[in-house]
């Protein structure tokens, strides 16, 4: 992780690192944006709640929808998978989650042999180029011997050590037939962390820049592909409709993917050559090697990035927070709720790929520092 010079010194100038205490007035913050982080929030609730004597009312949306809340003040607090370009000078980040975007699909092929795809075959399947699941580019990745990063200790950085890697050789016989491609309608920070992976990633395929919008950021006119393209408005829906479409594919939190029995999770080649599973540990290693401002709060991803262990498809969910609320308490209460957030449940919620933030970590310690501007 490379953090700037005025990063560095904002870091250092966290001295001390306070508990979470019960609020002395319970509060019911309100809150909208990135479906995202909707599980893993609600499967953190009861305990923030039991905590700090607060709640959190959150309506999901999507980023976009958080965004146009937070700019407006008519939510506490909202989360964004994407930075907000458009947001007050009052309105600002902080990095609160990273987790990988995970590719699900539909196939019956054996759990056991889950495929692999590297960033190149998934930049043509999601831009329409690859139509039909035996495509040589897709039988080429799964003929392909895997080397999967095996994860032990810890680097200096605090990302997690290779220690070395699993050589699995494996045969999958791919159907001659249609592929049918699921994504996020609307203003996605998901679809922004995805797309802008497979333009820095691919350039040469992926030929637009990533955006919120699936849509607007595809090099493909996808509105001339009727049939093999299927939009729909959150993360939830998106598991439900892969769920229930044989041989379609998607771009998903890895947690609404593996609570479906129906879909599988593939393996993504990094620019390593290695495969990767989506969970905690590979996007710890993708955070690693990107860049971090710890005085604006927005990670820079390096989707270029050697780095065995990294997963290529991480992002980052922001907090977007206010410099002034009008209340004191409540101000307080949102500050122990992004603390709380970031660190408490990524400790108690192991199941939705997000990485464990710790307040002592140079991230912790930057999400401290971010978090006093809370007022």
């Amino acid at each position: 992780m490379r953090f700037s010079t005025i990063t560095k010194a904002a870091v250092v100038a966290v001295a001390a690192v306070v508990a979470v205490t019960p609020s002395a007035v319970a509060y019911d913050l309100t809150g909208a944006g990135a479906t995202s982080i909707s599980n893993f929030l609600e499967k953190c609730k009861t305990s923030y709640q039991g905590a700090t004597g607060d709640t959190i009312s959150y309506s999901g949306g999507g980023s976009g929808t958080g965004k146009t809340a937070i700019n407006a003040g008519i939510k506490d607090v909202a989360f964004s998978d994407s930075t907000n370009s458009t947001a007050p000078s009052t309105v600002f980040h902080i990095p609160a989650a990273v987790w990988p975007v995970g590719i699900g699909y539909n196939l019956n092929t054996p759990k056991s042999k889950p495929l692999q795809f590297s960033v190149e075959t998934l930049a043509k399947i999601f831009s329409g180029q690859i139509t039909k699941w035996n495509d040589p580019a897709i039988v080429a990745d799964n003929k392909q011997a895997r080397q999967i990063p095996v994860y032990k200790g810890k680097n200096a950085d605090g990302t997690p050590k290779v220690a070395s890697y699993r050589t699995v050789n494996t045969s999958v016989t791919l159907p001659n037939r249609p592929i049918t491609v699921i994504y996020r309608t609307g203003n996605s920070g998901t679809s922004n962390n995805f797309t802008s992976a497979l333009n820095g990633a691919a350039p040469k395929i992926w030929t637009k820049a990533g955006n919120d919008s699936f849509v607007t950021s595809n090099p493909t006119d996808i509105s001339t592909r009727s049939g093999q393209f299927t939009g729909v408005a959150t993360s939830a829906l998106v598991a439900s409709v892969n769920s229930n479409t044989p041989d379609s594919i998607s771009y998903n939190e890895t947690g609404f993917i593996s609570a479906s029995p129906r879909l599988q999770t593939a393996y993504v080649i990094n620019a390593a050559g290695k495969s990767v599973f989506p969970n905690a540990d590979s996007a710890n290693a993708a955070y690693g090697a990107a860049e971090f401002n710890a005085t604006s709060g927005i990670v820079k991803w390096n989707y270029t990035t050697t780095a065995a262990g990294a997963y290529p498809l991480t992002a980052a969910t922001y907090a977007m927070v206010k410099t002034n609320y009008a209340d004191s308490a409540k101000s307080a209460a949102v500050k122990k709720f992004v603390e709380y957030f970031a660190f408490d449940c990524s400790e108690k919620v192991t199941t939705e790929g997000m990485i464990k933030i710790t307040k002592t970590s140079d991230l912790g310690k930057a999400i401290l520092n971010l978090s006093e501007k809370i007022k």
